[in-house]
């Protein structure tokens, strides 16, 4: 009984302590918040990528977002807004945004935005005496708000960012390792309202005064709007600026932050500027038209109703900003001579850049040029020799031949010359000691004359760009498949049959590679039946196995790329891949249509070194380059092409970034990696067309501490390797020796 009573006991204690502990839990978790925000207006096209996901959408506005989603804005704008804070961000077009963190509980809320590219203002709530806070990372540089109104513009020409404060204080500083790899532990610089401050560098320069003729014209109209409806919250908190600085000009004790005392030294030159601010930013968005002068008008009458004092804003009486209220000179112009510095290299990667565009064209032109001219020479060569055989028939055959030479060319006018030329008539043998009776023409038939309707879905190829696949090569398409908007599916899962066809007679479709990269099955052979040999309704065609042949989930089949088809081409031609899907209908497959992709296997190009020092003599910490000049021949513009470098021996090098640079702009990079390998690719048909021309390059290794010693560099053309496979080699290798010296 005793036993009982104690096992009783001890049941209703451990209870009581689950309870306890479950509550606790609850009690902590009911305090871990789920922040989201909202797209409350959108204008133009935008895209919402997903967190961990590759796949984008149609942004919409009500659309919700959470922590890791990004933004994607094309023409137009888009307003977000954080649903538990009311801060707002409006984006111009073409900017992308990250949601870094959106995080709530116990010790306050987290907001930290990245701004990769384009512009922003942003309007966040004062967050003064709270445990919460407001980040921004733009570049290498983070931003932490207090409750201010703030734009970070990129300059569209030069690139290069600029912060400005319009109302509150905005504190910058480095959020990655300075060159050399430590971090900078020099303070953040505080920026004031009416301040900008340039962020090109790793450490940003001083601050400046507000320029807002190069403001406004870098702002888009729905931005320039949003800010001027603000006006009203950003004129008190100037008010209140201003009053603070009062009060702490008139105590003795001097502030610690530098860029605050030079405020309070010119005080009465802060005021007029913070009273002007909203003003010349009116005032600049009528005169470069980027608002009409009513609808700014209404604006600022709208926020007079509810200023008083002197906080009203009259644009009758606007005085111009005062670029040395507040500012160190010599800082202001170190900033201006860093900021000039900056935009002058842009501009010149951005002519560079746009040289090799021109000559890209040119050699795309010339190749046009080079392909004309042979389709010219092989008609007229076609022509000679059906000249030559047709004087050589008997006058029955040959009125024969061109009578139905007449008449197959009459049935291509009459079909309006839109579809592809049929063949020639089939030409008789040739007379051998008599006549022989002439073979009849077999045209081809009219062309289907009712198209398939377009596919339910969209196939997205990883290389796209790639319509030319050199022979021999083992060439790899990868691709992924989504249903287009407003297609419902029937069933969770598809199923998917590739065609292949190509214009080669006797095309042999063997050791086709398959494999998909989210089931457990291993890869295989899809067995096809090359069409050119044979008479079965199937040839070409074949299933994609997937796991128990239930298909393919559709959203792992939109998840990146997962199908990879791969095969090494042995016949030059034009090949076509066709997929198409299916969903299950009960125990019918209805087909969701198909889509293709075409490309040409040409001949394998040549590339060769044609210029470069045999030896690299180095100091232990200089920069490792190498100058060469390479040619190629044979190659077509869309071919993939990478440069295989290596560096063979101890040298601690690895996860070091090189770059290959035609002259002094980026063609390619890679990384290198365990082996000391970097393969360098680039952007679609640039390597193709600076080797199709023949180019001086540079190769240059990031900084690296090698020891003293001999080491070899091993160069080589390549087709740039697919998972598992080796790399093609399309030149000889080319063999540096490196000697690396001593201090």
């Amino acid at each position: 009984m005793n036993k009982w009573i104690r096992n009783l006991c001890g049941g209703i204690a451990a209870l009581l302590i689950w309870m306890a502990i479950g509550q606790s839990a609850m009690v902590a978790a009911s305090e871990i918040s789920v922040r989201t925000a909202v797209i409350v207006a959108l204008q133009g096209e935008a895209k919402v990528q997903p967190a961990g996901s590759s796949l984008q959408y149609d942004a919409f506005e009500g659309m919700t977002l959470q922590q890791g989603d990004r933004l994607i804005v094309g023409q137009g704008g888009a307003q977000l807004r954080i649903k538990d804070t009311g801060d707002e961000v409006n984006l111009g077009e073409y900017s992308l945004l990250d949601i870094s963190r959106l995080a709530g509980g116990p010790q306050g809320k987290t907001t930290k935005l990245t701004m990769l590219s384009g512009m922003a203002y942003f309007a966040v709530t004062d967050l003064h005496g709270k445990p919460d806070t407001f980040q921004v990372v733009n570049g290498n540089h983070t931003l932490d708000v207090k409750g201010t109104h703030f734009l970070v513009v990129t300059d569209p020409v030069t690139g290069a960012s600029s912060l400005s404060v319009v109302a509150g204080a905005v504190s910058t500083g480095s959020s990655r390792p300075a060159s050399g790899g430590s971090l900078n532990q020099q303070p953040p610089i505080i920026i004031y309202p009416a301040q900008q401050i340039y962020l090109g560098g790793s450490e940003p320069g001083g601050p400046s005064v507000v320029d807002p003729t190069r403001l406004i014209q870098n702002a888009p109209p729905g931005v320039i709007e949003s800010l001027l409806k603000n006006a009203e919250k950003i004129q008190q908190e100037n008010e209140q600026t201003k009053k603070s600085f009062e009060e702490q000009a008139n105590t003795p004790k001097q502030p610690a932050n530098p860029n605050l005392a030079q405020q309070l030294a010119d005080l009465n030159k802060i005021s007029q500027n913070l009273s002007n601010l909203v003003g010349n930013l009116a005032q600049e968005a009528v005169k470069q038209q980027k608002l009409s002068s009513g609808q700014v008008q209404q604006l600022i009458d709208e926020a007079n109703r509810s200023l008083g004092g002197n906080g009203k804003i009259d644009l009758d009486k606007v005085q111009p900003l005062d670029p040395t209220a507040g500012v160190n000179p010599e800082l202001a112009k170190m900033e201006q001579l860093l900021k000039e510095k900056q935009e002058e290299l842009n501009r010149q990667q951005l002519e560079l850049k746009n040289a090799h565009q021109a000559l890209i064209q040119r050699i795309l032109e010339q190749q046009a040029k080079l392909q004309e001219e042979n389709r010219k020479a092989q008609e007229e060569a076609r022509a000679r020799a059906q000249e030559q055989f047709t004087n050589q028939l008997p006058p029955q055959d040959r009125e024969q031949f061109l009578a139905d030479k007449r008449k197959l060319e009459q049935e291509k006018i009459q079909r309006g010359g839109s579809t592809p030329p049929s063949p020639a008539p089939a030409v008789p043998t040739a007379p051998s000691g008599g006549t022989s009776a002439p073979s009849n023409p077999n045209p081809n038939p009219n062309p289907n004359p009712n198209p398939e309707p377009p596919a339910s879905f969209t196939l997205n190829w990883r290389y796209a760009d790639e319509t030319s696949v050199p022979l021999g090569v083992q060439h790899t398409l990868a691709f992924g498949l989504t249903l287009k908007e407003g297609v419902e599916p029937k069933s969770d899962k598809l199923k998917v049959k590739v065609t292949l066809s190509s214009n080669v007679p006797e095309a042999v479709y063997a050791a086709i590679g398959y494999d998909f990269e989210y089931d457990s099955l291993p890869p295989t052979e899809l067995n096809l039946e090359a069409c050119g040999t044979s008479t079965a309704a199937s040839c070409g065609e074949a299933w994609l196995p997937s796991e128990e042949d239930a298909g393919y989930g559709i959203g792992a089949l939109g998840d990146g790329w997962p199908a990879v088809i791969s095969a090494n081409w042995g016949q030059i031609g034009n090949y076509t891949v066709t997929a198409e899907a299916f969903q299950s209908e009960g125990d019918t497959l209805v087909s969701l249509g198909k889509q293709s992709f075409q490309f040409k296997v040409s001949e394998k190009p040549t590339i060769g070194f044609t210029g470069g020092e045999s030896s690299v003599n180095l100091a232990p910490e200089e920069q490792l380059t190498y100058a060469f000049s390479a040619k190629g021949e044979n190659i077509q513009p869309s071919y993939r092409l990478a440069l295989k470098a290596t560096i063979y021996g101890e040298a601690p090098y690895a996860d070091v970034p090189v770059t290959l640079y035609h002259n002094g702009a980026p063609v390619a990079s890679g990384i290198v990696d365990g082996n000391g390998t970097a393969y360098l690719t680039g952007e679609a048909g640039v390597l193709a067309a600076l080797l199709a021309a023949g180019s001086d390059l540079t190769l240059a290794w990031e900084p690296y501490a090698a020891e003293p010693g001999t080491y070899e560099i091993g160069l080589s053309w390549v087709y740039p390797p697919a998972d598992g496979l080796d790399p093609y080699p399309f030149s000889e290798d080319k063999n540096v020796q490196l000697i690396v010296g001593t201090l």
